[in-house]
């Protein structure tokens, strides 16, 4: 291993996180191999100090000039010996309680240096645009991924980054908005196709933001647009589209009890002012993969067309504006504006070969009785570990 790269969350404490990475290491190399940390501003102070005594860990701030941003991207790119850098997409944070109890996703691709001109695929260039983002900083690694040879990959990246963004170039590559212009190349419209059923689409997050009173706002009205892209269902044959989030049982009868459900914030002053929602919730059920009792804390969207998957995105993006954005029309600037409150990053997958997606479909709707679980609520029936939420 030559140097690494990975790029934090801020939900991961700053000292758990610097523990758990260089544990990771092998004994040999925890003081020896260059690492970059890029963390949210707010981490940086208390990093800086808890690797102090690891003078080969450099750690970069994350702008985030809009208030309750985050830095949610975990992304690390790993430069070895031989010649090749590593990429690695995925949904958990540095922690060990992330990569020991929950459901998470690990997306990998890999390329190799070379010296001679290549032409560079799409995936190596949403790489270098995302990692643009971050300023200098990150120029040394921005040059090294503009030498690595990652034809191969054929899958797609897509990002966002905090801000009020007014340039239509700029807005159609961020948020919703860029995953609305991929899929539109990746699946052009088709005058000759016959919708025969009502295409589904699933949301699969382990968070939940403020959504808006009703599902025409946001949800449907800008979120679901996005999704279905040049190929909009017809209105008599609307889209579907369901919510993957435990309830409350899931979450007492998981393999942490409800200590697995400080994973999966939401809370109920949210929810209450969004009871839709509730009409299109499933609950997380995973036994094809026997992971139904690790409490999720992976990301996954996924479209449906006569219940074959058609796409799969993996993400560390939850459903809400803050991840995605929200488009709305400035008066002050007199433009339409994309506002993105934190730094996210996903892969979108269109090979159905490599679909590997994490929930069991056909999915299982919310009971009558059922409810999400909530953090800020009490939950007094005693968990599998004989337990109970108190807040």
């Amino acid at each position: 291993m030559k140097r690494s790269n990975p790029s934090t969350s801020q939900e991961a404490s700053t000292s758990g996180a610097k523990r758990f990475l260089v544990k990771s290491y092998p004994p040999s190399l925890r003081t020896t191999t260059p690492i970059t940390l890029v963390v949210g501003a707010p981490d940086v102070s208390d990093l800086r100090k808890s690797t102090l005594q690891y003078p080969n860990v450099t750690v970069h701030s994350a702008s985030l000039p809009i208030p309750f941003g985050t830095h949610h991207s975990k992304l690390s790119i790993l430069e070895s010996d031989d010649g090749f850098i590593h990429v690695i997409v995925s949904t958990a944070n540095l922690i060990s309680d992330d990569w020991e109890f929950k459901t998470q996703q690990f997306y990998y691709a890999m390329g190799m240096r070379r010296e001679e001109e290549f032409e560079r695929s799409p995936f190596q260039e949403d790489l270098i645009e995302y990692l643009s983002y971050y300023s200098n900083p990150l120029s040394t690694w921005k040059t090294l991924i503009k030498s690595t040879d990652f034809s191969t990959v054929t899958d797609r990246l897509i990002f966002s980054t905090p801000g009020y963004h007014t340039d239509p170039k700029h807005v159609s590559r961020l948020g919703h908005p860029r995953l609305s212009t991929i899929l539109s190349q990746k699946f052009p419209f088709d005058s000759e196709y016959e919708h025969t059923d009502r295409c589904t689409f699933i949301a699969q997050c382990s968070s939940i933001g403020s959504l808006g009173s009703a599902p025409s706002s946001w949800f449907r009205g800008q979120f679901l647009k996005s999704l279905e892209a040049a190929n909009p269902a017809p209105k008599n044959k609307p889209a579907k589209m369901y919510l993957v989030f435990p309830c409350v049982e899931d979450v007492r009868n998981s393999c942490q009890g409800y200590a697995g459900g400080g994973s999966v914030p939401y809370r109920n002053s949210v929810h209450d002012r969004q009871k839709w929602l509730q009409d299109v919730m499933c609950k997380w059920r995973s036994n094809t993969k026997r992971r139904t009792k690790a409490v999720p804390h992976c990301k996954t969207y996924v479209k449906y067309d006569q219940k074959i998957p058609q796409w799969q995105l993996l993400t560390s993006a939850n459903l809400s504006k803050a991840a995605w954005g929200e488009m709305s029309f400035s008066k002050k600037k007199n433009v339409d504006q994309l506002m993105i409150r934190s730094w996210e990053i996903g892969v979108l997958i269109t090979d159905p070969a490599r679909f590997n997606i994490p929930f069991d479909y056909p999915c299982v709707p919310y009971s009558p009785t059922d409810r999400p679980f909530t953090t800020d609520q009490k939950h007094e029936q005693p968990d599998i570990l004989g337990c109970v939420w108190n807040p």
